[in-house]
């Protein structure tokens, strides 16, 4: 629109910063994925653990890469091995719950559930003789009915042998939740607990740095405003890449090519209550 004689712009978030994909996309983490030193130990203790057909529990706080953890390891499942399958809890019934699991496992399904356990229990059964190894990673299984669960791990070891193995992949709680004495069989079964911690402040300068390169740009970044993104986020990779993308919608505003310090700050204190 021309206001005055003068030709209004706009220039585009791509466009200023000259990137090809965004290097903090909303509601993912950037690809490739970004693993510490830590990622990569707790990725061969759980690939080990399920090569001895054995189940394990992820847990970690809201944002700190427990579905990242998820693709990084299906991704590492060697095909003539493992069979992975991949499933998002939802708080659903154990006759739903049966239903998709055997969908994902391609099998049939029943709207009954003694038909769907015998159904799924016998497909297993098939599949543990013919093929790869089934490993079924439940994601957000805190959402799962707790007796659903119980009843997959009593499916995956019938017929004297692991049949499936399970990657129970949960916010905090679940795992207090499994302290409760009900629950002993279950969390007894768990051979591996792997707990994602929070990034540290070298962490985070390697995880900013691995997304911008990633994405083919460069480090746009102040390093002296990496101190306060890291505190406010506290070691989050999710809370850090969200910041980093408002950041940068900031500076485009002001035509800086730098997310400076005041830049930053002044969307970390935008996000403050």
């Amino acid at each position: 629109m021309n206001h005055g004689g003068i030709m209004n712009n706009p220039v585009t978030l791509k466009a200023f910063f000259a990137f090809k994909r965004h290097p903090f996309p909303p509601a993912c983490a950037p690809e490739p994925l970004w693993r510490s030193d830590f990622l990569d130990t707790a990725l061969l203790q759980a690939k080990n653990t399920l090569q001895s057909r054995m189940h394990l529990l992820v847990t970690a706080p809201p944002g700190l890469g427990k579905s990242s953890f998820c693709r990084l390891l299906m991704a590492e499942l060697n095909p003539r091995d493992f069979r992975p399958l991949y499933l998002v809890g939802q708080p659903v019934g154990l006759t739903d719950l049966l239903r998709s699991v055997a969908e994902a496992l391609g099998l049939e399904s029943s709207c009954r559930r003694g038909k769907g356990a015998q159904i799924l229990s016998e497909g297993l059964e098939k599949l543990a003789s013919s093929g790869p190894h089934p490993v079924l990673v439940l994601d957000e299984a805190q959402q799962l009915p707790i007796q659903g669960v119980e009843f997959l791990r009593l499916l995956a070891e019938s017929h004297n042998r692991m049949l499936l193995s399970l990657v129970l992949v949960a916010a905090e709680p679940f795992a207090r939740l499994l302290a409760r004495p009900a629950l002993a069989p279950l969390a007894g079964r768990l051979a591996l607990r792997v707990r994602i911690p929070p990034l540290t402040p070298d962490q985070t300068a390697d995880f900013v740095q691995h997304a911008f390169t990633a994405v083919g740009m460069q480090n746009v970044l102040a390093p002296t405003a990496l101190a306060s993104l890291h505190a406010a986020s506290a070691g989050s990779p999710r809370r850090i890449g969200a910041a980093i993308a408002l950041a940068m919608q900031r500076a485009l505003d002001k035509r800086s090519k730098i997310l400076t310090d005041e830049i930053v700050q002044e969307v970390l204190d935008g996000e403050r209550p």
